[in-house]
């Protein structure tokens, strides 16, 4: 039986956007209907695999609700503001833009249009990234955030590390020290692409607080790992072992695998259905791209 909902398109079905595909494949309330992408050997290989056809994007924004776009980060833009012009809510894998100007323009687009934007900061949807909050009682006076891995030729490498691996990173800060950013210091390695790959930067807010953030894909390890000084205690989130080691002797926290990005994909859904802002929306990618910029100036003063 045919599905009937939402009609949903991908644009861009990639190493990244195929398991998108799959996400909303799974929905019962939501009908997928087509995808774009500019390789025409994954065009030919995801419409075998997947039963689903590829279409011009002008065909596939003729036929859909929402357009999901997966695309490298640095084509983000033309492609929401495309779907944004024909009517359709959009759902954005991180980074929201390549700079801070494009998403302030589609974020004015989607409020006078009424239309609905997500943004893929997936790890919201990470169980041990609510548990830091709920047991948060305090704003961080530090944080220290290492977001890692290897080099994987032609993964990411169109934009920085900055918006590639450390946006995660900057969202999470701000949501946990919620105050103006007083300064931003960075410094850079360029090792592997003609972008930096290995970045390190120190946000300093208001308040006195301090977060430092290294990013990097020219390391041999993956790691993906906050550590909160909040009052007297330290607070360890482990997003990737999904573990947070709580202070004062207690046992640490292990939580189970869940499929994040099915949640984050169905959160959205929802909002879009109800007529609702999304919990991680077009503000919150303005902000991220916001600061992410403002450390890739910085860097620039130290290369």
């Amino acid at each position: 039986m045919k599905k009937q909902g939402i009609k949903v398109g991908i644009a861009g079905v990639g190493r990244f956007g195929s398991r998108h595909l799959d996400k909303w494949l799974d929905f019962h309330d939501a009908e997928l209907v087509g995808f774009y992408d500019t390789d025409p050997a994954v065009r030919e290989r995801i419409s075998r695999e997947k039963g689903i056809p590829y279409l011009p994007l002008k065909t596939l924004l003729g036929k859909v609700h929402i357009l999901d776009i997966v695309t490298p980060g640095s084509a983000h833009f033309a492609i929401a503001k495309s779907a944004l012009e024909a009517g359709k809510h959009i759902f954005v894998e991180k980074p929201f833009t390549e700079f801070e100007d494009q998403a302030a323009e589609l974020s004015q687009m989607a409020q006078e249009k009424g239309l609905r934007v997500g943004v893929g900061y997936i790890e919201h949807f990470n169980p041990v990234f609510a548990a830091l909050q709920q047991h948060l009682k305090v704003l961080p006076d530090k944080i220290y955030a290492y977001r890692q891995g290897p080099f994987l030729a032609g993964v990411g490498v169109d934009v920085s590390i900055v918006l590639e691996l450390m946006i995660h990173d900057i969202e999470l800060v701000t949501r946990l020290i919620p105050l103006p950013i007083k300064s931003i210091e960075a410094e850079g390695e360029i090792l592997h692409s003609d972008k930096a790959d290995r970045v390190t930067a120190t946000l300093q807010f208001d308040n006195g607080s301090v977060a430092t953030l290294f990013a990097s894909r020219a390391e041999e390890k993956r790691r993906r790992e906050m550590i909160c000084h909040a009052g007297s205690g330290v607070y360890k989130a482990n997003f990737m072992e999904r573990r947070l080691e709580l202070p004062d002797g207690a046992l640490p926290q292990n939580f189970t695998a869940n499929d994040a990005m099915a949640e984050e994909l169905r959160s959205f859904l929802n909002a879009v259905k109800a007529g609702e802002k999304p919990r991680i929306n077009e503000e919150h990618g303005l902000r991220s791209v916001s600061i992410a910029n403002a450390i890739e100036k910085a860097i620039l003063k130290n290369i």
